[in-house]
């Protein structure tokens, strides 16, 4: 009798068992594998907001009146897909040299304003790098305009083109703050120029590097 008993025992828990291993195939637990692409600079709405200081240095025929500059400026960025835009203001004055010939003037003012776009590459999810272009305009600005000893004390103001190709890195902080440091090769393209009357299409060359601090969001 007991054998009997214990056997049927046996045989109710093997159809439990055996229920439930059926009932688990056809509705398997769903385990979750977190996916880090939507980490880092993928979080967010994929807006950012940042301040930039570097130097620009003079090149080429530039170089020859003026000095190296401290740079400053502002932007707004926007990350689409693998692509991040960019819209920025940026302000430096180059100082002439104590050496400079022809026509120069105290102070040569920029302020650059202009929209670029770059390819993003993600190293890790929190670290970038990335090259792309940059274009727009700036109003170059002379003030105290003199050549060589004759002075005239005015300020003279045109509009001009600009695009510079840059490239740099970004990483970006646990509190969404991202640092990055960033190269440009400037090329400035005069306009009418007011100071010599002649036509525009001069060029004017510099490198500049700069430190680009960034709030994401």
């Amino acid at each position: 009798m007991n054998n009997l008993y214990l056997l049927r025992s046996l045989l109710y828990l093997l159809a439990i068992l055996f229920c439930s291993t059926i009932a688990r195939a056809q509705n398997p637990l769903i385990e979750y594998v977190p996916d880090e692409s939507y980490g880092g600079f993928n979080q967010g709405k994929g807006w950012a907001i940042g301040g930039q200081f570097g130097y620009d240095f003079p090149a080429g025929a530039l170089s020859q009146n003026y000095r190296v500059t401290p740079t400053y400026g502002i932007g707004l960025y926007k990350k689409i897909d693998n692509f991040t835009l960019n819209f920025n203001l940026n302000h430096h004055a180059y100082p002439v040299k104590s050496n400079a010939k022809g026509m120069v003037d105290d102070r040569f003012v920029v302020l650059g304003f202009y929209f670029g776009g770059a390819y993003d590459k993600l190293i890790t999810p929190n670290f970038k790098v990335y090259g792309g272009l940059n274009l727009g305009g700036w109003l170059k600005r002379f003030e105290d305009i003199y050549n060589v000893d004759d002075y005239c004390n005015c300020e003279v103001n045109n509009a001009n083109f600009y695009f510079a190709p840059k490239a740099g890195f970004t990483y970006l902080t646990s509190s969404r703050i991202g640092i990055g440091v960033e190269a440009k090769y400037n090329v400035y393209i005069t306009g009418y120029d007011y100071l010599t009357d002649t036509a525009g299409g001069k060029l004017f060359n510099s490198v500049a590097t700069s430190l680009i601090v960034t709030y994401h969001f």
